[in-house]
């Protein structure tokens, strides 16, 4: 059942948006009563999170296979590498893409969070089996810059109406700025 409320909830988030989608709404394309569905998530703010949540999984899923092939890369293919599976990954579900736009409103911090730990730990394997390559002298400040500019530029960047430059663009300048921050030791 949760499993299916969350699809659900999925999709009339894609279909109606953030702002326009109720419990009701929810229930009704689950094909169960609203007071089933509140069996099991107290409001729409906790339903909104199993999508996040979910989403991140996903997304998490989606890096690891990514860079799995880019470890032996450089700093700038890496990063690109990443970035457009996260740019695709995004762009390939209206769901996720509309709890991006509305990231400030969604209060899924604890998958957020999540989401950014794991980033500093694919970063850090990276940066660790790069040696020496990189002359990175403080890891940890590192990966916060790397990993925290990134996010919030991305996230800025996929939140936007009508962006001013075109996606490959947003996707390389991040690239060679990493591999120019990594490249300065």
């Amino acid at each position: 059942m949760v499993d299916t409320l969350v699809q659900a909830a999925a999709l009339t988030l894609a279909e109606r948006g953030l702002a326009e989608t109720t419990t009701n709404h929810v229930a009704a394309r689950a094909g169960v009563s609203v007071g089933s569905l509140y069996q099991y998530f107290e409001h729409k703010d906790a339903l909104v999170e199993a999508v996040l949540e979910r989403m991140v999984d996903d997304l998490i899923a989606v890096v690891d296979a990514r860079m799995a092939g880019l470890l032996g890369a450089g700093p700038e293919a890496a990063a690109t590498g990443l970035l457009e599976a996260v740019f695709d990954f995004v762009a390939a579900d209206p769901s996720r893409s509309e709890l991006i736009r509305q990231w400030q409103a969604v209060r899924g911090l604890r998958a957020l969070v999540r989401l950014e730990q794991h980033m500093v730990e694919v970063w850090r394997q990276y940066l660790l089996r790069q040696g020496d390559q990189l002359g990175v002298h403080n890891l940890p400040a590192a990966l916060f810059v790397m990993v925290s500019s990134s996010i919030y530029t991305t996230v800025h960047y996929l939140s936007l109406p009508r962006p001013l430059l075109p996606r490959d663009e947003v996707i390389a300048a991040q690239a060679r700025m990493i591999a120019a921050y990594l490249s300065a030791g």
